[in-house]
């Protein structure tokens, strides 16, 4: 009962967002979109996951972002295969992203204790706009209201178990190497260019009911950067033959943007997150501080009849 609840309550949050351009607050659980060699930190053998985004209602016509993900560990030895589709609209002019982006990660093992993940992901996409509700001064002749493109990303992770509490997980990647044509102008060449993203994370227990992750992320595109830090925390709340709950609680701080502040819970295989963003940016008079209302809804599984835990694991050592 308590589940139906949970994702009926999360489900009417995504059906009453408005939300933002493609990227989210929630960053440890959109991996493809983070790095490509993540896929496949999982606890589970499959994940799927669902992500709405709403932002900058207060503001203007707000900006609305929809994922669907799913991962699959290990489909053939070492090797983990991820899909994700992406729909975003943006502003007056309904300023669409669709996409559909495939990845493939390969893990390493060095030794018992440290491992190195390759990635590689291969997206196509395509950007639209509309007209109609906009206003020129003067016609505008603009040849194109549609233009798709291949995208390209490769990306690292290196993981690190210093002791048996405490596990370091690093990364770098890099998006749009082929730097694709973005211009609806017709002749044009406005090329996108490379994203390169590095993040770091300290996964350390307590003790067998309370984890904590500090974890640092940072982005950079052309003269534009984004950089996040804070720190989640998950805590073990019931652990019986029946179920397992674990509770999740976490703050970031986007710099000279916005605070976010992250909730959820886990019921077996089961998770769902809602995050906000306070805006406190140059903007935040205008906005009145709202920023950007997040959920995502994830659903893990596996096919093998026995899982051998050594130690109680209350949350995936994953980004």
């Amino acid at each position: 009962m308590i589940r139906f609840l949970i994702i009926s309550f999360f489900l009417f949050l995504c059906n009453r967002m408005f939300s933002q351009d493609v990227h989210f607050s929630q960053f440890n659980e959109t991996k493809a979109l983070i790095n490509p060699a993540l896929i496949g930190f999982q606890d589970g053998d499959y994940k799927v996951q669902l992500q709405r985004r709403s932002q900058w209602q207060s503001v203007s016509v707000p900006f609305n972002t929809f994922s669907l993900s799913f991962e699959a560990k290990n489909i053939i030895k070492d090797l983990s295969f991820g899909l994700q589709i992406l729909d975003d609209i943006a502003g007056d002019s309904r300023f669409k992203t669709n996409g559909l982006t495939s990845s493939f990660s390969y893990k390493l093992k060095l030794n018992n204790i440290k491992s190195i993940s390759f990635g590689i992901l291969f997206g196509a996409y395509q950007r639209s706009i509309d007209y109609s509700t906009l206003v020129f001064n003067e016609n505008e002749n603009i040849s194109n209201k549609t233009i798709d493109f291949f995208d390209v990303a490769i990306g690292g992770v290196y993981e690190h178990e210093l002791n048996k509490s405490t596990t370091i997980v690093s990364g770098v990647s890099l998006f749009h190497l082929n730097k694709p044509n973005q211009t609806l102008l017709g002749s044009n060449n406005v090329q996108l260019p490379i994203n390169s993203k590095q993040h770091i994370s300290v996964i350390y227990y307590f003790n067998n009911k309370l984890q904590i992750k500090p974890t640092i992320y940072y982005s950079k595109q052309d003269k534009f950067n984004e950089l996040i830090s804070g720190l989640r925390a998950n805590y073990l709340y019931n652990k019986s033959h029946l179920e397992t709950i674990v509770l999740r609680a976490g703050l970031f701080n986007r710099k000279n943007d916005a605070i976010i502040s992250e909730f959820g819970i886990k019921i077996d295989n089961f998770e769902a997150m809602i995050s906000y963003d306070i805006n406190i940016s140059s903007l935040s008079a205008a906005s009145d501080y709202k920023g950007g209302l997040e959920v995502s809804l994830a659903y893990e599984w596996s096919i093998s009849k026995l899982i051998k835990k050594t130690e109680t694991n209350i949350c995936p050592k994953y980004l």
